[in-house]
């Protein structure tokens, strides 16, 4: 059962995975003995949570990364194929919401600056790891939605529309790429601890809402979320796809 979840002699990259919720989940897989690479717009982010994680160079591989900027995806991929010579995982963390506003109010730069990140971003990095999962006739992708894709959060309803738009991408190359052997799946975490949650931790009428219609009756902790993706990465989930958790105490429920 334990090798089920082993991901010894694996290549993953996790976008955004210097720090939150993206640092956990690179923390996680190279537990269970990935090959990881760190890519995000701060390439000392990402060096410092190899370092912190105690990844050798061997196994581990730090790049910027602009998820807006096809050259700069490009770039990262060839620079992973390059060092371990496959891309088993892509996890597609990398993702904004710069501000809290309503949806009559918001400026449309802003939401597209957040679609051009949340959702292009990710389908930006999966073009760019397609082909070879396709040669190669396996491949796991994992996107990092939001419970606000299912129960929108009043003012963040850009940040909600993205992430909403993050789980039809993820049923419709499923749907395409099943043929491939190529798994695609996300994972809809709650509020967290860390992520978007630190937007609205101030405000207390948001957070209390938040508990109130969480049977749980709390907040999550970001390690919570470190099963659902090492399920989602490994062998245990050979037979899922087009398929999103939801890791929120149960509010997508209610």
């Amino acid at each position: 059962m334990i090798n089920l979840f082993d991901l010894t002699g694996r290549t993953a990259i996790i976008t955004g995975g210097g720090r939150g919720i993206g640092y956990t989940i690179t923390k996680s897989l190279a537990q269970a003995g990935a090959n990881i690479v760190v890519a995000s717009r701060s390439l000392d982010t990402c060096q410092k949570a190899l370092k912190e994680l105690q990844i050798n160079e061997e196994r581990g591989l730090a790049v910027s990364l602009d998820v807006t900027q096809d050259e700069s995806v490009k770039q990262m991929v060839q620079s992973v194929l390059e060092k371990f010579g496959s891309v088993d995982i892509l996890v597609n963390n990398s993702g904004i919401s710069p501000f809290m506003a309503p949806l009559d109010e918001t400026k449309l730069s802003g939401f597209d600056k957040i679609m051009d990140t949340n959702v292009k971003g990710a389908l930006r990095c999966i073009r760019e790891v397609s082909q070879h999962m396709k040669s190669q006739k396996s491949g796991k992708i994992i996107n990092i939605s939001s419970s606000a894709a299912n129960t929108p959060v009043r003012g963040l309803g850009a940040y909600s529309i993205s992430k909403a738009a993050l789980l039809s991408l993820t049923k419709t190359l499923a749907a395409e790429w099943g043929r491939h052997n190529i798994q695609v799946n996300a994972i809809a975490p709650g509020f967290m601890d860390v992520g978007v949650a630190e937007f609205v931790n101030g405000n207390e009428s948001v957070m209390k809402r938040v508990v109130d219609n969480t049977p749980l009756g709390r907040t999550g902790k970001v390690e919570e979320l470190e099963g659902a993706v090492l399920f989602l990465a490994s062998d245990a989930s050979s037979y899922v796809t087009g398929q999103t958790m939801f890791i929120d105490g149960g509010a997508a429920n209610c």
